[in-house]
């Protein structure tokens, strides 16, 4: 096998010499270049080019080659030996330095190495044989080889006979301190070889590479500083080209560290003469870059280097809490590209004074964990985390086997130690970008404030960054200014029998709630506070007492702090919703024609004496239903506005009222007519049919402009209670008292108005003309309006049954489809009984239609 060694050697050929002998079994063949032989069946060149036993059988085998040496006098023998066994006197190998005989299965004189013997000491051992008789010369430390070893050795002899045995016992070029032994002999011979004696189980188990016989070759080079490595605080190691010594080699005056530290003492490594142990009597500075200088030093052949230095870094991994690390920047939807990597990351950011190993860390979502695989992070360092397949993209990033896949509306990112512990964990949603074009993807969501004890969704917002994020750097919408303002409510939802669940606009300190004082009128006794974590933005108080439905609790909470420790005592209100029933909401006004770009809306009306809360109802039309998730508590006689885009509502009619909108899709709203339903739990709650020919027929367009209820407790799907907004209030009201209303409670007599005069001019006031009738039994009736020349100008209706109350409206517009001109008119009922026995009814009522003039 062709190593640096052997390359070394083959350029050292033309200053040694052509007497030497070199063979790396990089050609596959042992029998040329040079030619090896003896046993040559018993042998093989393997795929890793060595020279390797290769029976099947308990044998002896040898392989010999001439080395051509005429003196023994400062030569030098190199080889790489591997047995993969324990030695033993049954199974040993055996290098000839030298033979007598090519054929060394006869035991020839010369001198050899042994590699096994019988017990535990087996060593590599140096001997002399001469008839038979072995002697040893010198040896390396008994056991070094005692099992399994790839080991190399160097022999080394001077023209007075002194042998010195190196030995490097890993297989290298770091071969420390000779063992030596004189023999001045002058068995020269004329063979190098290698044999073997072996059992069955061991026929295939000894390997031989990279041998050199020649002149010694003397070492002319100065060492060099490979490097140095910390192995604990007061200690670290210097590891040089090759083995050192010298007068230098364990002062302390002969090194230096900086930052400065106070040497202790220095030694050479027992087996390895090239590496250093440097102890310390004060310590390594976690994280730190340290740079030792060494001032003179000298290899074993007195080559000096001076002046040598090397960088290297004390880092062990400290014991992480929870928020030492924190996540920082999240790509959960990459697409469309913006500037980034189309491709998901995680960013960390380590906010303590610590050095922290994240090997073994997890990274997770709400299905599962990938594993961090490797790496540290220092104090105030930012560090991405991907999958292995996005690292290139994201240059210093740590890979995560089996990286989450974040789901882009909405998931939990989690941080865990290598023990389990949650380190750091959020859950987002689409809101937290708070801002729709970049809910779209392509931006980060980034963290603003890292000291912010808790970081809710208030600490969260898409990045401004024009790349779409800033992984592995300070965010883009970084701010540590800290939180002063107290916290408020943001929700208060009571559930039966006894409970209240109190949210908060941030996250609280847990241990302020569950001690804060809580009163209440109706007075309640809190018996239990539980709460979900130690800043959670939430409460749920256990009463003594039974809520009441649809009772209101006005009540005060405090001293609750947030997790800024902003302490405030909080009043509201909160009653106990109660279920609702047909007739309790009606849908109250309608824009089913808004303009390009606009949304639809539906007002509802609470015209019961309940608190009814929406979450659990919805809203449908003929083909599809909209389902409504989120709590809003609709008051008795209060209002509120379903539609898609609240913006819009309030910036088209100036009477909107803030407050009163509940953010919703909707089903189809057609533009001509279609059938709007209000349901709970598969009880109809209330219904309309509406048609565009309820807007007040003069008006030409009906964009942007709403059908208002004239008369909450009329009839739902009746076009003679439905009226186009007052043009006054911009066509439209949403979320307050409509600018058509009217009531029914007015009216004492049979059949009569609820005003004598009414201006049909759609200001807002007195637009529509309410009649309102009460019968003893249900009739069929017919109502004409005459102006007072007696002309009939319009039919009402004709033979329309009536119930025996009611109510209907006339907008002034006459049978010609043009409005009424301004004068007295008189309305004519006529009826009779609907079940017969001749009960008949008529009445005139007069009233004045007004106008501006001209």
């Amino acid at each position: 096998m062709r190593t640096l060694f052997t390359a070394l050697i083959l350029l050292l050929i033309p200053v040694l010499g052509q007497s030497q002998v070199t063979d790396d079994f990089s050609d596959g063949d042992f029998t040329a270049n040079p030619a090896w032989n003896g046993t040559n069946a018993t042998y093989i060149v393997n795929a890793s080019q060595e020279l390797q036993l290769s029976n099947t059988v308990a044998a002896s085998s040898y392989l010999s080659t001439p080395h051509n040496l005429s003196s023994l006098d400062n030569k030098q023998w190199e080889i790489l030996v591997r047995q993969t066994f324990s030695p033993s006197s049954s199974n040993f190998g055996r290098v000839y330095l030298t033979s007598t005989n090519a054929d060394l299965s006869t035991n020839p004189d010369g001198f050899y190495l042994q590699f096994g013997e019988a017990g535990a000491t087996d060593a590599v051992r140096l001997f002399k044989i001469v008839s038979g008789v072995s002697t040893q010369i010198c040896a390396s430390p008994d056991g070094q080889i005692a099992a399994s070893f790839t080991t190399r050795v160097k022999v080394v002899r001077d023209n007075a006979g002194l042998w010195k045995l190196y030995v490097d016992a890993t297989g290298g070029t770091n071969f420390g301190s000779p063992y030596t032994g004189t023999d001045a002999a002058a068995l020269i011979g004329t063979h190098f070889g290698v044999s073997q004696t072996y059992t069955a189980s061991n026929a295939t188990k000894f390997y031989y590479d990279d041998i050199y016989i020649g002149d010694e070759i003397v070492d002319t080079q100065a060492p060099t500083l490979v490097s140095a490595t910390a192995i604990t605080n007061s200690q670290f190691d210097l590891l040089f080209s090759e083995p050192v010594g010298g007068p230098n080699v364990s002062l302390t005056s002969n090194y230096s560290l900086n930052p400065a530290a106070v040497f202790a003492a220095i030694s050479v490594d027992g087996t390895n003469g090239a590496l250093l142990h440097v102890n310390l009597s004060s310590s390594l500075i976690n994280g730190q870059n340290h740079i030792v200088t060494v001032s003179s030093i000298e290899d074993l052949f007195g080559n000096t280097a001076t002046n040598l230095s090397a960088n290297f870094t004390y880092l062990v991994g400290e014991a992480a809490v929870k928020g030492d690390v924190i996540i920082s920047e999240i790509l959960v939807d990459p697409s469309p590209v913006i500037g980034l990597p189309e491709l998901e990351f995680v960013e960390i950011y380590n906010k303590s004074n610590k050095f922290i190993d994240l090997s073994g860390w997890k990274l997770g979502d709400l299905s599962g964990d990938g594993t961090i695989l490797s790496g540290f992070i220092g104090p105030n360092q930012y560090k991405i985390l991907c999958a292995t397949s996005s690292a290139p993209e994201f240059p210093g990033a740590y890979t995560v086997s089996s990286f989450p896949s974040y789901n882009n509306s909405n998931d939990d990112v989690v941080l865990k130690d290598n023990s389990g512990l949650i380190i750091d964990k959020i859950s987002y949603t689409d809101d937290w970008y708070r801002d729709p074009l970049k809910e779209d993807g392509g931006y980060t969501l980034e963290l603003i404030n890292p000291n912010d004890p808790c970081s809710d969704a208030s600490n969260w917002i898409a990045s401004n960054n024009p790349n779409g994020g800033t992984p592995g750097a300070q965010n883009s919408v970084y701010n540590t200014t800290p939180d002063t303002q107290a916290p408020a409510f943001s929700g208060l939802i009571a559930y039966a029998p006894n409970y209240l669940l109190v949210q908060f606009s941030e996250g609280m300190d847990s241990l302020s709630l569950v001690n804060a004082s809580f009163t209440s009128n109706p007075g309640l006794t809190v018996q239990s506070v539980a709460v979900g974590n130690t800043f959670s933005n939430q409460a749920l108080l256990t009463f003594n007492e039974n809520l009441v439905l649809s009772q209101h609790y006005q009540f005060s909470y405090g001293l609750v702090r947030d997790c800024w420790l902003n302490a405030t005592t909080l009043s509201g209100n909160f009653a106990l919703a109660d279920v609702p029933q047909a007739g309790d909401l009606v849908i109250n006004e309608i824009l089913f024609d808004p303009a390009t770009g606009g949304s639809d809306f539906v007002e509802v009306y609470n015209r019961s004496s309940k608190v009814i809360n929406l979450n659990g109802m919805a809203i449908a039309n003929r083909e599809d239903t909209v389902h409504f998730t989120q709590n809003y508590f609709l008051n008795p006689a209060f209002y509120v506005v379903l539609t898609p885009d609240s913006n819009y509502q309030k910036s088209t009619f100036p009477e909107a009222v803030p407050g009163r909108f509940y953010k919703t899709s909707l089903p189809s709203l057609n533009n001509d007519s279609s059938t709007i339903q209000l349901i709970y739990n598969a009880i109809l709650i209330d219904k309309v049919s509406y048609n565009e020919d309820w807007h007040l027929s003069l008006i030409d367009d009906t964009e942007n402009k709403t059908l208002e209820r004239i008369n909450p407790d009329g009839v739902s799907s009746s076009a003679s209670n439905w009226h186009t907004a007052a043009e006054t209030t911009g066509f439209g009201t949403p979320g307050k008292l409509n600018s058509q209303y009217m009531s029914s409670g007015d009216v004492s007599s049979t059949f009569g108005t609820s005003e004598p005069i009414f201006s049909p001019d759609n200001d807002g006031f007195q637009d529509v003309l309410l009649f309102q009738y009460n019968f003893d039994v249900g009739m069929i009736a017919t109502l004409k309006i005459f102006d007072n020349q007696g002309r009939e100008i319009h039919t009402l209706f004709s033979s329309e049954l009536l119930g025996q109350q009611g109510s209907f409206t006339w907008d002034g517009v006459a049978a010609n489809n043009q409005k009424a001109p301004i004068g007295i008119y008189i309305a004519v009922i006529e009826a009779f009984s609907a079940e017969g026995g001749g009960k008949k009814f008529a009445k005139r009522v007069g009233f004045t239609l007004a106008g501006k003039l001209d």
